[in-house]
């Protein structure tokens, strides 16, 4: 259920039964020639919502922005904050909702820019971070062992949740490997690398039968990350 879509007292009631929140985190960042800008967000905002089903968390509204890679840049349409921009955002807007009696918040977000984590990371002991996409992705894949960008794995999730929005026509792969890229990765070369179009991977081999066994993994691991933390606090 959608912090949105209640009135402040529906909100005071619901408060009764479960006082968690969950917080979907995006960004506004290219995804290559064949995926939209508001990816990153469209996951965060699923998974979200399967995790408001299975434990009736109310879910708060979308972090649309948050940090992206410097060389990404000259992408048209993508955009960025700063790390202290977007961990002062998340501090300030937590605070009102543990005055009115939240308890804790649970940040979903699938966007994987080392950045971004930390600034979601160790902010304090009531806020929590879930990367949906922290699978086991042996035996699923075929040409890769892990989620990259807008690849094999991110691909095939998105022909999965949200197929009309795959531009599938207009795929392309140019991959480069994670050692050749570690500098862009952590925001230590900031013009974009050669033939680069904004794919890392092998976005060509996704199926929206692989994203659906990767999707039914993620929505395991958020719930049980969800279960595991208020047991464990």
């Amino acid at each position: 259920m959608k912090l949105l879509d209640c009135t402040y007292t529906e909100v005071k009631e619901l408060l009764k039964e479960n006082k968690n929140l969950i917080i979907p985190a995006g960004t506004c960042e290219q995804h290559g020639p064949h995926l939209p800008l508001n990816n990153d967000i469209l996951c965060a905002e699923y998974f979200a919502e399967e995790l408001s089903k299975a434990t009736g968390c109310l879910v708060a509204p979308t972090i649309n922005y948050g940090v992206n890679l410097p060389c990404d840049r000259s992408f048209t349409g993508t955009t960025s904050i700063s790390k202290d921009t977007l961990r002062r955002m998340i501090i300030e807007i937590i605070d009102w909702w543990r005055h009115q009696g939240f308890l804790k918040f649970f940040i979903i977000t699938f966007h994987g820019d080392p950045f971004h984590i930390d600034a979601l990371s160790d902010i304090s002991d009531d806020i929590y971070i879930i990367e949906p996409y922290e699978i086991d992705y042996s035996g699923i894949l075929e040409k890769q062992t892990t989620m990259r960008h807008s690849c094999e794995a991110e691909t095939s999730v998105s022909l999965y949740l949200y197929p009309e929005k795959v531009r599938t026509s207009l795929i392309e792969e140019q991959d480069i490997v994670f050692e050749d890229f570690r500098e862009y990765l952590f925001h230590e070369k900031c013009e974009k690398p050669n033939g680069y179009i904004g794919c890392l991977g092998y976005p060509k081999s996704a199926t929206k039968e692989k994203g659906k066994i990767l999707v039914e993994k993620m929505i395991e691991r958020t719930i049980k990350e969800y279960r595991k933390i208020t047991l464990e606090n």
